[in-house]
């Protein structure tokens, strides 16, 4: 799958002027709902020594490394709720699942058992958004006041943003976000369905 283009108006961002902004506007004045919406199948999650083990095939010390940092997660998870925030995560999956969201989806599954708000929908029920061979973004809303369209290039590195704070366009895409997570799957009941019996070290 290839990424589209930026379908947001707004500024350009490099990855540091993003990853700034983000921090900064996340922390700072933000709080209610945020929802998070990942669309591509493939990621490049070079900075993640679980990622980088999957990779080799070593699950045995990919899992081992997500357990280890359950209690960061967790105190990640806390951190935001004491603030009086929530993420929601939509995470669209395809089938057959990919190696990169096997274990991705474990990863997240953590999250999940901590307090993490994530719901999984499926090819189908996106399809309504993808007509004419457009393909949803990878999205970051921060309530309904600033919008990121998060850009990677095509393998999956993370290439920079576009940040949005047009009220129409940022409430436009907080609807469509809410729409799936509302149709969406919690990724609990998923995982034990579709994910626990395909890591390689299940049974």
């Amino acid at each position: 799958m290839s990424d589209p283009e930026a379908v947001l108006s707004g500024t350009r961002l490099s990855v540091d002027e993003y990853l700034d902004d983000f921090k900064d506007n996340f922390w700072h004045d933000n709080n209610g709902v945020n929802w998070k919406l990942e669309r591509r199948q493939e990621f490049v999650e070079s900075s993640n020594e679980s990622w980088e083990a999957s990779r080799r095939n070593d699950w045995r010390r990919s899992l081992d490394l997500l357990e280890e940092g359950r209690a960061n997660i967790a105190a990640y998870e806390r951190r935001i709720s004491d603030k009086g925030m929530e993420v929601r995560r939509v995470r669209v999956v395809e089938k057959p699942i990919t190696p990169y969201l096997l274990w991705e989806l474990t990863s997240l599954h953590v999250r999940h058992q901590v307090g993490g708000k994530i719901r999984v929908v499926e090819r189908d029920q996106v399809r309504a958004f993808e007509t004419g061979g457009t393909v949803l973004p990878e999205l970051f809303l921060l309530g309904r006041t600033i919008a990121y369209q998060v850009l990677y290039d095509g393998e999956g590195v993370l290439s920079g943003a576009v940040k949005c704070t047009v009220p129409d366009e940022v409430g436009h895409w907080g609807d469509v976000v809410a729409s799936l997570y509302h149709q969406g799957e919690e990724l609990g009941s998923f995982f034990d369905r579709e994910v626990a019996r395909q890591l390689p070290l299940a049974g």
